[in-house]
């Protein structure tokens, strides 16, 4: 019974090992690029391990490769967790823009959009009465707008007897 509690112990030593070799990775290496950082972290990584085997001197190679997938492991799911919380909030982040402009000239290609299409879009019927002006949307009604703009096949549309540009971003931070 003592020896499954030492052995739980040890295990859990490893697990927090590759939990802080993201923290750590993270710390010593920001400014460093993929695919450069990954495998800096993967040395940090190892160097870590092996001083964590040398700290709880246990050799036996069953040991070393439990502790092996048990802290790499840990390391894989909180890379993966931060990923996808990054991933996350950039698709929810309010950084989405949309813009018109209203041009001159007919241009050579352009789509013909009708009032009844437009409606059904209000983040660009906004941008179509504030041409010239570019403002934050929702991701959700961003994509839907490129969506359309694809499907017509121009970003240039013509509505009654306008032309109009219309440009959609994404800030990145």
């Amino acid at each position: 019974m003592k020896d499954q509690s030492k052995n739980a112990k040890k295990y859990a030593t490893l697990f927090f090992i590759g939990i802080f070799t993201f923290y750590l990775s993270g710390y010593i290496l920001r400014g460093i690029h993929p695919p450069k950082s990954i495998y800096l972290m993967f040395l940090v990584y190892l160097t870590l391990f092996a001083i964590g085997i040398l700290v709880l001197r246990d050799y036996s190679p069953g040991f070393i490769l439990k502790g092996f997938a048990i802290s790499l492991g840990a390391l894989f799911l909180i890379s993966a967790g931060f990923f996808a919380l990054g991933a996350y909030n950039h698709m929810n982040s309010d950084e989405y823009w949309i813009e018109t402009e209203k041009l001159e000239k007919a241009p050579d290609e352009f789509a013909v959009v009708t009032e009844s299409e437009i409606e059904e879009y209000p983040a660009l019927r906004r941008a179509l009465k504030n041409a010239g002006e570019d403002f934050i949307v929702d991701s959700a009604e961003w994509i839907r707008v490129e969506k359309f703009l694809h499907l017509k096949g121009s970003n240039v549309i013509k509505i009654n007897n306008d032309y109009y540009q219309v440009r959609l971003s994404i800030s990145v931070a």
